[in-house]
């Protein structure tokens, strides 16, 4: 299986590549009240709004990071951005090289860890990295479902432009703008 290797905290993470919609440079995000810390706010991608998951601050990372990006990815029916460190690459990790994970490992919690993996081969140019260690995330509990009912109702109320007034117009003015 192939994964999406990204980094948090100098941790390697994967997800399964089919998962992933496309990479974003980190962009201006839309802050939207009474969503949890971790959400960092919403973008807009082509028209569409789509809530971005601090992985720092999920995985209770406090430390800031320079550059970031944006992982877009599909979760059930609607699309979410997670904001990583870095993408480093695409590797194929077969399902005898991934391990159940321990309870606890480094801090994060095991709950949204499917296993440790390591690389088979590497699939992008580089070759050097092979005995690297990566936690593969299963995507579908990084979010607990009221977590996910709050995203959407969110969502539709953005869309419906019931935010802020002094946001409303410039949120308004960024959709109609990234629709043309």
């Amino acid at each position: 299986m192939r994964y999406t290797i990204f980094d948090i905290a100098d941790e390697n993470f994967g997800i399964d590549i089919q998962l992933v919609v496309e990479i974003l440079k980190s962009r201006e995000m839309h802050k939207i009240p009474d969503l949890p810390d971790f959400v960092s706010g919403v973008i807009n991608v082509r028209g569409e709004i789509i809530p971005v998951v601090d992985m720092r601050i999920r995985f209770g990372i406090t430390e800031k990071a320079g550059k970031q990006r944006i992982l877009l990815i599909r979760l059930e029916e609607d699309k979410i951005g997670l904001l990583v460190d870095n993408v480093m690459d695409i590797v194929k990790i077969s399902e005898e090289k991934i391990s159940k994970p321990p309870n606890l490992f480094k801090g994060f919690r095991a709950e949204f860890i499917k296993g440790l993996g390591q690389e088979d081969t590497y699939v992008g140019a580089k070759t050097s990295r092979s005995n690297k260690v990566i936690i593969i995330l299963d995507i579908e509990r990084i979010l607990t479902s009221e977590e996910k009912i709050r995203l959407k109702s969110s969502r539709e109320k953005l869309k419906n432009e019931e935010v802020s007034p002094h946001r409303r117009e410039s949120v308004k003015r960024s959709i109609k703008t990234d629709k043309k």
